[in-house]
């Protein structure tokens, strides 16, 4: 059974909205952090900048994942193998965020000003920390979803 995107839009128009939503939010996160590196005065002010830059791609990034997961599985209440697959693509989200974010605070570091050093400390909290809360979502409502996507699949072979 398949369906246009112009369908899906119309049967979930909450839902696309809260897509539509999550991108806004990301463009504008994203555009803010590259005007802020290109009007920044000192190299800190560029590097704390491009760390909010990576930030706010790495959480957009992993919240369109997370609901298209939620989006897959309780709004469309179809088992597919990308439901299963999306799951992994949030690791994969996670393991990428980390290594962009020790390329980036290791350029940091090797530019940043003395006076600035103190500073940096507090530049990798915020650039290793962002994704905390996803990975702690991740720990306590992945399994669930695991669970609702298994019993999704049992359901439709069950119906054929």
């Amino acid at each position: 059974m398949s369906t246009s995107l112009l369908q899906i839009i119309k049967k979930n128009p909450i839902s696309t909205g809260v897509l539509i939503g999550i991108i806004a939010w990301a463009v504008y996160a994203v555009y803010s952090d590259v005007h802020d590196m290109q009007v920044a005065t000192t190299f800190y002010d560029y590097s704390k900048a491009r760390c909010s830059l990576v930030e706010s791609a790495g959480k957009s990034i992993t919240w369109i994942v997370y609901w298209t997961a939620c989006f897959l599985t309780y709004v469309q209440k179809q088992y597919t193998r990308w439901t299963l697959w999306v799951y992994y693509l949030a690791v994969v989200a996670f393991i990428v965020y980390y290594i962009v974010a020790g390329i980036t605070l290791d350029y940091v570091y090797a530019h940043i000003e003395p006076e600035y050093m103190d500073k940096l400390p507090a530049l990798s909290r915020n650039l290793y920390g962002a994704p905390v809360y996803f990975m702690v979502f991740s720990f306590f409502f992945i399994p669930k979803f695991i669970k609702d996507t298994i019993k999704l699949k049992k359901e439709q072979d069950l119906t054929v």
